[in-house]
């Protein structure tokens, strides 16, 4: 049997529901580590980010990204979100009961 490598991905904690939230690809690669050689990485120290479990967005900064195991929660489109709240026959669940 042949073990595959551990996964990681380049995220913060949610500071609602403390649920990881991946990196998107923009800020993944980014050093943020080098030293300061202008206004640039300044400016991408802090960025804000959307927790895809509990929706709220918050500003972060590069200082609290961790690396964490596995593989990043998918991403649910919002229109994804509001299909599986419809019923087949077109009425919202709380339309049918």
């Amino acid at each position: 049997m042949v073990e595959s490598p551990a996964q990681f991905y380049r995220g913060v904690r949610c500071m609602t529901c403390t649920q990881p939230i991946p990196l998107p690809a923009i800020l993944a690669h980014v050093d943020f580590d080098a030293e300061e050689k202008g206004p640039e990485l300044v400016r991408s120290r802090v960025f804000s980010l959307r927790c895809r479990s509990c929706e709220k967005e918050k500003l972060y900064h590069a200082r609290q990204i961790e690396a964490f195991e596995g593989a990043p929660r998918p991403r649910v489109s919002r229109a994804g979100r509001m299909m599986s709240a419809v019923s087949p026959h077109g009425l919202s669940r709380a339309a049918e009961a």
